[in-house]
């Protein structure tokens, strides 16, 4: 097949292009140009805006895909939904679009992001699978991107549609940092560690690779209509046995120390865990790999050596 990626080239999109090129499938990288990827990115690039590239008779149509992969770099909307689903009806390509687990509306609840929505007693019973509630409100604090609004496009849209929805993704390269401030503790010497709460919250993650298969077999056998999938690890830590576990890499002893949640600050605060259930990702599409113990020592080994992409979110936090 050929495999159109609209964005595709700095986190997520270089490990998805080199899977699927591995698969035997042609893959092209449509995208502004202002940010070209690795150099040996097996891919053909083709450059424009993204309006551009999407319109009627553009770069991205005239490219002829079977599947066009639209990573939704810089935000998700309805207008963007709405304006790829055009492109690929009129191309007859299937369409897979990278959303995220804050379509839900539990995600609101627990008080994913930037804290606010949060509800002392949550509304629905874990883990959250795709037939959960979605919330029909922008997530609070979200500033126009919305997965939710992009998802609904997809659906009015009438065509073959795969919304993929990754918990907190990871990696070597992570452009949020998530993991970055355990590190940076250790390579600072700190062994102090305040745990909110004794860190029992819970925040799925998943490893980049895993989403990087997820794409490559949506593209291949992901059922007509659409369709959505939570993408998540099959295990996970808590936030206190994530920072054992980076310990256990890092051969570091921690000085734990339980405070009140609102003491302090980290990219895991959350009022209620987040637990996904991965059984379509298993069942229908089969990824089953990466082993997440071993991505995230890849991560913490890679945070180790280079420390966090200039301007990764979570950088400067303590």
């Amino acid at each position: 097949m050929r495999i159109v990626f609209l964005g595709g080239t700095k986190f997520v999109g270089p490990v998805a292009v080199r899977l699927a090129a591995t698969a035997g499938h042609e893959v092209v990288v449509a995208h502004s140009g202002a940010h070209e990827g690795p150099a040996d990115l097996p891919a053909t690039h083709i450059h424009g805006e993204r309006d551009a590239l999407l319109a009627p008779g553009g770069a991205l149509e005239r490219s002829t895909p079977d599947v066009i992969v639209d990573t939704l770099a810089g935000g998700a909307s309805y207008e963007k939904g709405a304006m790829a689903a055009a492109c690929a009806a009129r191309s007859g390509a299937r369409l897979i679009a990278i959303s995220s687990a804050d379509v839900y509306q539990y995600t609101v609840e627990a008080g994913l992001g930037d804290g606010t929505g949060r509800v002392l007693l949550p509304s629905q019973p874990l883990p959250i699978d795709e037939e959960s509630s979605l919330r029909s409100e922008p997530y609070p604090g979200s500033h126009g991107h919305d997965n939710a609004a992009m998802e609904r496009a997809l659906r009015e849209a009438g065509i073959t549609a795969t919304a993929l929805r990754p918990g907190a993704i990871y990696g070597p390269g992570d452009l949020l940092a998530r993991e970055w401030p355990l590190v940076r503790r250790v390579r600072e010497g700190v062994r102090k560690l305040e745990l909110p709460g004794g860190g029992a919250q819970f925040f799925h993650r998943v490893a980049v690779e895993r989403v990087g298969r997820a794409i490559v077999a949506a593209a291949e056998k992901a059922p007509a209509g659409f369709w959505a999938c939570n993408v998540v690890d099959p295990y996970d830590w808590t936030y206190a046995g994530l920072a054992a576990e980076i310990g256990r890499i890092l051969g570091w002893q921690w000085e734990p120390e339980s405070v009140s949640f609102a003491a302090a600050t980290h990219p895991f605060k959350l009022a209620s865990p987040l637990l996904l259930s991965d059984r379509r990702l298993r069942e229908v599409l089969g990824v089953t790999q990466p082993d997440p113990r071993a991505a995230l020592e890849a991560t913490v080994r890679w945070y180790w050596e280079y420390g966090p992409m200039p301007g990764a979110l979570y950088a400067d936090m303590v």
